[in-house]
């Protein structure tokens, strides 16, 4: 009786909607077949993952503007499924596209419809800007009066006074992914996340420079440990929302980030970016001179050494398990280094770094090591300094 009780309630819940669904829009499809050879109509998903959901769409529309794209489409987005991800972004998408939730009940009714293939697009290139072009473009993201009234209430409700620099940052775990589709094994991501409390030595220096250091994310395995009344764990806070996520990162003064999607709302309001435990090194983000990278080592058991950088770019396993089968540790950047990253950013950005010929030429042989290809077009970014002097024999 259960199971049969089961069988009726998903038919009704699923299987009723998509045919009446599918019965009411057949029409429109027909329609839009019809009028393509006049105007072709695609219509492109929204990822519901907060990175794909801005990268993937602005890389996109970037491409598109500088004619990497032609296309004669007229271009429908949608909020794709299950939506969990930040409604902010859809608001501000909403804002210059043309995004409606509907689209996604169309599609959903319609698919494995051989009249809808050709209108539904998912653009290529994920939602990395291999050729730069958003280094040249403001952000194409903004707030309504309304939205900079509350969010200057926002950073006076925690305490922030006006004018502060304020720093953000964010150590990847798993709680966001397994609360996202907690249905998934998510293990195979576990290489990219990092301990949050290597970040406190940086985050103590901020502090002592006069920084607000806010700790980003929307949900977090555990609390950022040292307390400090400019430092606010945000991600704990009553204060966590939405609007605030997007609001925050747009009024920091640098991002530190790494390997996780709320990096891209740093990218989407052209925010300085300090990436740390990047991994694997193959997918550094090169393209801005904004961007300033340090990576996880690899450490190769059987051998009982360090990969070299050039190893490194050639070890690109897909998950954690691939990791562990070809004999590697993953190491993560140690409380020092993203330290002295941190600085150079903070430095570099007040114009008080002091670089020499050493630093320089690590940093050529460095990026001698790539070409170009589907990842990258454009080197522009760097590697942290002191990070390179101090792993200089992995350069050979």
């Amino acid at each position: 009786m259960n199971k049969r009780h089961n069988v009726l309630l998903w038919v009704f819940a699923t299987v009723l909607p998509k045919v009446f669904i599918f019965l009411v829009t057949l029409p429109l499809i027909i329609l839009i077949r019809v009028m393509r050879p006049f105007i072709w109509i695609r219509f492109i998903p929204v990822s519901e993952r907060i990175g794909h959901g801005i990268g993937n769409i602005e890389v996109y529309l970037l491409e598109r503007r500088a004619g990497l794209r032609p296309s004669k489409a007229v271009d429908i987005f949608y909020p794709d499924r299950p939506w969990k991800c930040n409604r902010q972004v859809i608001k501000m998408w909403q804002r210059i596209l043309p995004l409606y939730d509907f689209v996604y009940w169309i599609v959903w009714a319609n698919w494995g419809n051989p009249l809808l293939a050709a209108h539904c697009y998912n653009p290529p290139n994920n939602d990395r800007d291999i050729h730069g072009l958003s280094n040249d473009t403001p952000p194409m993201a903004s707030f309504t009066k309304k939205e900079d009234d509350r969010g200057t209430k926002l950073l006076r409700d925690m305490g922030i006074p006006p004018g502060s620099s304020i720093v953000c940052f964010h150590a990847r775990d798993n709680a966001y992914l397994n609360e996202l589709k907690p249905q998934n094994n998510w293990s195979y991501h576990d290489h990219r996340d990092a301990n949050i409390d290597n970040y406190t030595l940086a985050i103590k220096e901020l502090v002592a420079r006069g920084d607000y250091v806010i700790r980003m994310g929307s949900v977090v395995n555990k609390a950022f440990a040292w307390k400090h009344p400019q430092v606010i764990d945000y991600a704990m806070s009553p204060w966590r929302c939405d609007f605030a996520d997007m609001y925050l990162i747009s009024r920091c003064h640098f991002y530190i980030g790494n390997n996780s999607g709320l990096e891209w709302g740093g990218m989407f309001f052209r925010k300085q970016l300090v990436f740390v435990n990047r991994i694997p090194m193959k997918n550094v983000c090169a393209w801005s001179p904004d961007f300033l990278n340090i990576f996880k080592k690899l450490w190769l058991i059987r051998e009982k050494r360090f990969l070299t950088f050039r190893e490194m770019l050639d070890c690109f396993p897909e998950g954690e398990g691939d990791y562990q089968k070809a004999g590697i540790e993953v190491i993560e950047n140690t409380p020092e280094e993203i330290l002295d990253v941190v600085v150079e950013k903070e430095e570099r950005m007040k114009g008080c770094w002091q670089t020499n010929d050493e630093y320089e030429e690590l940093q050529h042989r460095f990026w001698e090591l790539f070409t170009p290809d589907e990842l990258h077009q454009v080197f522009k970014a760097r590697v942290g300094s002191k990070f390179l002097l101090q792993n200089k024999d992995l350069l050979n």
